[in-house]
């Protein structure tokens, strides 16, 4: 039952970005975006800096591709190179015990990232906003999956769900919140207007 439960949230991201995405025609330019910033997400995952036993632990940045891209395309692109960049990772191949847990560990993390644009860009305070907001939803994402597919991996005398936050947090999630301060800081209005990046349709 909590399977059923837990798939059918994962459901919701997903219909919200297949609802939005057919209002978007993919350009050649943009595609080729969306691949090379998937890429550099995936080479970055790979730079690991801290290495948790069970996966994960804090690597070089890599949320920053797809928060960037977020930011400056809008949700639906971003989310667009999140699905992207979360396929890719399934090269070398994935641990899969669910297809709830397959979602919620290697599409929706990466997918949720691309929702960094959701409150524009105009000023740092939104720019920190959304991408403060898109590694929240990612770090839920990865912390529902610890819960529920790998609760038996919990420390001594810890409840899964203080385990899973406390797992989470202190990898990807100061990974993310270090990608979003970066972000903070680079002139994004100015990379915009010097790559001519188009206004988007706003997501409904």
């Amino acid at each position: 039952m909590l399977n059923t439960i837990m798939l059918i949230i994962c459901l919701v991201p997903i219909a919200f970005y297949l609802f939005n995405i057919r209002g978007y025609k993919l350009n050649t330019k943009t595609m080729i975006v969306i691949a090379l910033f998937s890429a550099c997400n995936f080479v970055l995952s790979k730079i690991q800096l801290i290495q948790y036993p069970q996966g994960g632990g804090i690597n070089l940045l890599s949320s920053l591709p797809i928060l960037m891209i977020g930011l400056l395309y809008g949700p639906v692109i971003g989310m667009t190179c999140g699905l992207v960049a979360g396929l890719i990772s399934l090269i070398g191949g994935a641990y899969i015990i669910h297809p709830a847990q397959f979602l919620l560990d290697y599409i929706l993390p990466t997918m949720l990232l691309g929702v960094s644009g959701l409150f524009g860009g105009e000023t740092k305070k939104k720019v920190f906003l959304g991408c403060l907001f898109a590694v929240i939803l990612k770090q839920t994402a990865h912390i529902l999956s610890g819960c529920v597919f790998f609760a038996e991996y919990a420390w001594d005398g810890w409840n899964p769900i203080a385990y899973s936050i406390i797992y989470n947090l202190s990898g990807t999630g100061v990974e993310g919140l270090l990608s979003s301060i970066v972000l903070t800081i680079l002139p994004l209005s100015k990379i915009k207007k010097m790559t001519n990046i188009p206004s988007m349709p706003k997501v409904s």
